[in-house]
């Protein structure tokens, strides 16, 4: 007699996860249907700046595994860090900053698209969250390397509509400021870095006119978008070493900078 009862928890528990690819670009993963299109009149410009697509779908937070709490996300997040700062990977990042640093003055970091460092993830090749907290030390140690060079205090904005509670309390404990989606956009100007590593064409497209002195990201060469060629004609670039400890994390990232 088939296990008719079981099937059926098997089928619901694959079906609790969606992998949801946004009209901007961004592929994020949820644990329930819980995308949804907002209507532009109803959505939230704080800023004169910011850009709302007509229809464009909008992602509610990721959900995180029962019991999980944020004394163990930090534990985690602490060793994909110690992994990160101790790789050649970032101390050749750090080379590159130093360089370019002082060429123009960086007045505030702006990160889009982060993803959920906590929030469960769609069984797959990458294991998106490990992802998502490398590249969050990367922000880190850029946000530090940066404000050593400048001896300032430089502000991060960050902004992804799929992070929970448990995401937001250690962004805010790392002093990062979380605005909401779209706010940040009209945070970038040409003082800006702008970190958004695996940004696709359109999303690139609505931010790189504000023309960011550095780009942490990419690679952008041959991507078939005027705007984004334009940008990069403009810009020198340094690749990244591979980062062994997780390559999806870095792959073929590129740090742009004002030539």
């Amino acid at each position: 007699m088939p296990h008719t009862s079981r099937t059926r928890k098997q089928q619901s528990l694959t079906q609790k996860r969606h992998q949801v690819t946004s009209d901007d670009g961004w592929t994020h993963v949820t644990t329930r249907n819980n995308a949804r299109r907002v209507n532009l009149k109803n959505a939230r410009l704080d800023s004169p700046n910011s850009v709302v697509q007509p229809g464009e779908l909008m992602l509610e937070p990721a959900e995180a595994p029962a019991r999980f709490t944020l004394g163990e996300l930090e534990r985690q997040y602490a060793v994909h860090r110690d992994r990160w700062l101790e790789s050649e990977t970032w101390k050749r990042c750090q080379e590159t900053l130093l360089e370019i640093g002082n060429r123009g003055q960086i007045d505030g970091i702006v990160c889009i698209g982060l993803g959920s460092v906590s929030g469960f993830l769609r069984d797959g090749w990458v294991d998106r969250r490990s992802v998502s907290m490398y590249q969050l030390a990367a922000l880190e140690g850029i946000k530090r390397k940066l404000s050593s060079i400048t001896s300032l205090s430089i502000p991060v904005y960050i902004q992804d509509p799929v992070f929970n509670k448990l995401d937001c309390a250690l962004l805010e404990s790392m002093g990062m400021t979380i605005v909401e989606h779209p706010v940040a956009f009209g945070y970038i100007t040409r003082n800006t870095l702008l970190f958004c590593p695996g940004a696709e064409r359109q999303h690139l497209e609505l931010v790189l006119p504000s023309k960011p002195r550095i780009l942490f990201g990419g690679p952008l060469e041959d991507t078939e978008s005027d705007v984004i060629q334009s940008f990069v004609g403009s810009m020198g670039s340094r690749a990244l070493l591979p980062f062994s400890a997780n390559e999806h994390a870095f792959w073929m990232t590129r740090i742009y900078f004002s030539s």
